[in-house]
């Protein structure tokens, strides 16, 4: 020790020494209390490449798909065909105009026309697409849907606050489903970004939260009993601005509709009398019921959904005085996807705030829920890469899934066991 040393440290009367034992104690401990580095599980390595490998491909697909896609082989077709008519005063559901535009793209056209069946107040978002030319409205309306996945998925984003949000948000990004629409030029985006504006300002704009919600009239079907329990709450919290904001967003969309064709109602009423779907295996739930019972039977279809409705109502009565839009709704978003009467694997981008919500919550997800998070990702993307169809039949299942998995990553392992001890 240097003599300088010695005499500072006679100076401060051996409080130096006591510090510096302390201060080395201290670090001594939290040494000790350091966390070893986490150790993932064999499945979750084994699981992890073929999401990596998976994801990456489809991706590339994706961008390919866009950059180089014909009118002839994207849904967006049908979207510009319709929006092209209307643009120019004509009837957007007119089925032999349609015909006749969809063979001068090169649609090599059946017994069937490809038609959009969304209602009137969808136009406002199409019409402004037929001004373009079809290469052109492709690659606009591709844009325009992954602009609406951001927006979602950064409304979600803005209502957690968790240290691995990043981590977790990648999923999202490159959710199978979600990057489906984008490729074909589906709908189901729309219906997100509107559902997730809700959620995300139903408590500090609930009448802009209430607007948000006219996008989700583009595919009403996929809500039935999330619209019967919001109808409920908003009676029982009187939440009025969002009915209002909704009413009104809903009538000004379909004011711009009726600029355009003033009979633009009276068509959609006939085009919904006249198509029919009875031989068209969709996969869902309520389908299968259907060919399963009597194919000419159209209501069985609604029975999941009708059910789905009244679990709704009882589910809400039972978490009325804490419900939360969040958990609750969450749970409720999923089961209204699953019982859907008409859905297609591009819907399931529906479930992007559930999951979410599910792995950013307050709660930490259950172990191993990642890694089965990633196995039905890697398989719904390896689905879209190996079947010709995008549609393929095994989708009636992934609503139900869904389910499945946010109920295992949202529940107490300690309940569980609770549970299985009682039984």
């Amino acid at each position: 020790m240097l003599p300088g040393d010695e005499r500072r440290r006679s100076d401060c009367g051996g409080d130096c020494e006591i510090e510096l034992n302390a201060a080395t104690s201290i670090s001594d401990a939290s040494a000790g209390k350091r966390k070893p580095a986490k150790k993932h599980s064999p499945l979750f390595l084994a699981v992890f490449p073929v999401f990596l490998i998976a994801t990456i491909i489809t991706v590339a697909g994706v961008l390919i798909g866009v950059l180089a896609a014909k009118p002839s082989h994207h849904d967006t077709q049908w979207f510009w065909a319709s929006g092209n008519l209307l643009a120019h005063g004509n009837n957007p559901y007119d089925r032999e105009a349609l015909r006749q535009i969809e063979l001068s793209l090169g649609l090599p056209l059946k017994n069937q026309v490809m038609m959009t069946l969304n209602p009137p107040s969808t136009f406002f978002l199409l019409a402004p697409l037929g001004l373009l030319t079809p290469r052109e409205g492709v690659f606009a309306w591709s844009l325009l849907l992954a602009a609406f996945l951001i927006l979602s998925v950064q409304a979600i984003r803005a209502m957690v606050d968790h240290p691995d949000e990043r981590g977790y948000v990648l999923l999202a990004w490159f959710f199978p489903p979600a990057l489906c629409c984008i490729e074909v030029g589906q709908t189901g985006l729309i219906t997100l970004l509107g559902l997730a504006l809700f959620l995300r300002f139903h408590e500090s704009r609930p009448w802009w939260a209430g607007a948000a919600l006219s996008l989700c009239a583009v595919k009403p079907h996929l809500l039935l009993p999330f619209g019967v329990v919001l109808l409920a709450w908003i009676v029982a919290r009187k939440r009025w601005a969002v009915l209002s904001g909704a009413i009104l967003a809903l009538v000004v969309e379909s004011l711009i509709a009726m600029a355009l064709d003033h009979s633009i109602w009276t068509h959609y009423r006939a085009m919904m009398r006249t198509e029919r779907f009875a031989d068209e295996f969709i996969p869902t739930l309520g389908v299968g019921l259907r060919f399963l019972i009597d194919r000419q039977a159209m209501w069985l279809e609604f029975v999941p959904a009708a059910l789905g409705c009244v679990w709704g109502l009882w589910y809400f009565w039972r978490n009325r005085q804490k419900w939360d839009w969040r958990t609750h709704g969450s749970l409720l978003t999923l089961v209204s996807l699953a019982v859907a009467p008409y859905a297609w694997l591009t819907d399931q981008v529906l479930a992007i705030p559930a999951i979410l919500f599910a792995l950013l919550g307050a709660k930490k997800p259950r172990k191993g829920s990642v890694t089965v998070l990633m196995a039905i990702l890697s398989l719904t993307a390896i689905q879209m890469m190996t079947t010709k169809s995008l549609f393929f039949k095994p989708d009636m299942l992934l609503g139900v899934v869904w389910v499945a998995w946010y109920l295992y990553a949202t529940s107490s392992p300690e309940l569980a066991k609770e549970a299985l001890a009682a039984a």
